[in-house]
């Protein structure tokens, strides 16, 4: 039976899926590889494209086809004219996101043409930045894969230092796309056939009559026996990259509160601080001393680091959805230190499955009592996995995807057992 095809917009290339929002593309799409033919349209320039092709096996692995379509241009890269237009455009359409814009009428033309060339059943869409594909394939079933709440996270950077008219119609164009990220997201404009969410509070802000799902990310919960950790020192490990706003934020406010309250405790606690992420800050780098703090920066593979790693800590302020790096490290038995806002979504329980701080002062002594309670750090180790095994179930979120995908594109039960045996 000829299987159906699905085409997948991302804001990035997925794999390798060493990121938070890479992982959540995949974790749900890798396993129904056998049974859907996806295809790839993903935003980039030449160096996505060298990561494509540098992982060639891993995409043709996937994926029946790749495209990349090239980052349009944003409004601070445009003279005044040409940001004229672009408000002009983006206002006509209901386009969200004016000052971070992925909407192109070259992006639109080649999603079209990959629609005719590759007679495609299904659209997915991840992130709400690319939801305007739905608005001009209005005929084909879509379903709009929410990774965050993305309006909370955009709320649309107004230049500082704007005077006048300019700033009397910069606020205008700001208000116009706050107006239109919500009516995307919340009120369902462009008509999405099913939307999907990683957290049951993002699901819940959603009030248009849309058919959702709770679609967690799920890791494979690995048996770990954390009284085995080496003991000869503490490793305490922040994981994410800092070109997220929250990320930068979160380790600013370590930097600046935090840091100064248990710097002179790490070595008579032999306790080592390891920083893991793209784009580490200069104020980040500035504290690396190569003994009791280290700035990796970005790291092809974390299996190492989270080995030997006793206690993830997540200082964050802001955000939306589901923290990634929080999940990979209780499936990998690694106890986890946050704010209530970090650990968000979680269905987690404080000094069960976690510890939730949410000032510098208790952040500070939480993180000295934990590196000195080796019991307790291997009790939250135990019941952070429970917590897994019982609320993020792998095979089911596949299920579920499974059922959705067949539905919008009509597949029987008959067709769906034969596609399931046909990929076994």
């Amino acid at each position: 039976m000829q299987k159906k095809n699905v085409l997948v917009f991302t804001l990035s290339p997925p794999l390798p899926a060493s990121a938070g929002g890479p992982i959540y593309v995949m974790n749900a799409l890798a396993p129904l590889v056998d049974e859907y033919d996806f295809h790839l349209f993903t935003i980039g320039g030449e160096e996505e494209k060298k990561k494509i092709e540098a992982n060639h096996a891993l995409y043709s692995r996937h994926f029946k086809s790749v495209h990349v379509e090239p980052r349009a241009a944003m409004p601070a890269e445009k003279g005044t004219l040409r940001r004229v237009l672009h408000s002009l455009v983006h206002t006509w359409h209901g386009l969200p996101f004016m000052d971070a814009s992925y909407f192109s009428h070259s992006a639109i033309k080649s999603a079209l043409k990959i629609i005719k060339e590759k007679k495609i059943d299904l659209l997915e869409v991840h992130s709400s930045h690319l939801a305007f594909f739905r608005k001009f394939a209005p005929e084909l079933p879509a379903i709009l894969v929410s990774h965050n709440i993305e309006s909370d996270l955009f709320p649309f950077w107004i230049p500082a230092g704007l005077t006048g008219w300019q700033k009397a119609a910069v606020e205008k164009v700001a208000q116009i796309s706050r107006r239109n990220a919500q009516r995307v997201e919340i009120d369902n404009a462009w008509k999405f056939d099913a939307m999907t969410f990683i957290s049951q509070e993002d699901m819940n802000r959603i009030t248009a009559p849309v058919e959702k799902h709770y679609l967690p990310l799920c890791f494979p919960v690995k048996d770990i026996d954390y009284r085995k950790k080496p003991a000869d020192a503490l490793n305490l490990l922040w994981m994410g990259g800092f070109w997220w706003y929250p990320n930068a934020e979160g380790v600013a406010w370590f930097i600046r509160e935090i840091l100064p309250l248990v710097k002179d405790k790490l070595e008579e606690h032999n306790i080592r601080l390891h920083f893991t992420g793209a784009h580490p800050p200069d104020d980040l780098k500035a504290i690396h001393d190569g003994q009791h703090i280290f700035v990796h920066g970005f790291v092809p593979s974390l299996d190492p680091i989270l080995a030997d790693a006793h206690l993830l800590f997540v200082p964050l302020l802001s955000g939306g959805g589901v923290r990634v790096k929080i999940l990979e490290a209780m499936s990998n038995g690694i106890p986890v230190l946050s704010t209530s806002k970090g650990c968000e979504g979680l269905g987690a329980v404080d000094h069960r499955d976690i510890v939730i701080c949410n000032t510098a002062r208790e952040f500070a002594d939480a993180m000295i009592e934990l590196a000195q309670d080796h019991d307790k750090l291997a009790l939250l180790s135990e019941n952070a996995r429970a917590l897994l095994n019982s609320k993020y179930d792998l095979v089911a979120c596949v299920d579920a995807k499974r059922r959705l995908y067949n539905k919008l594109m009509k597949v029987t039960g008959s067709e769906s057992a034969r596609m399931a045996s046909a990929s076994h």
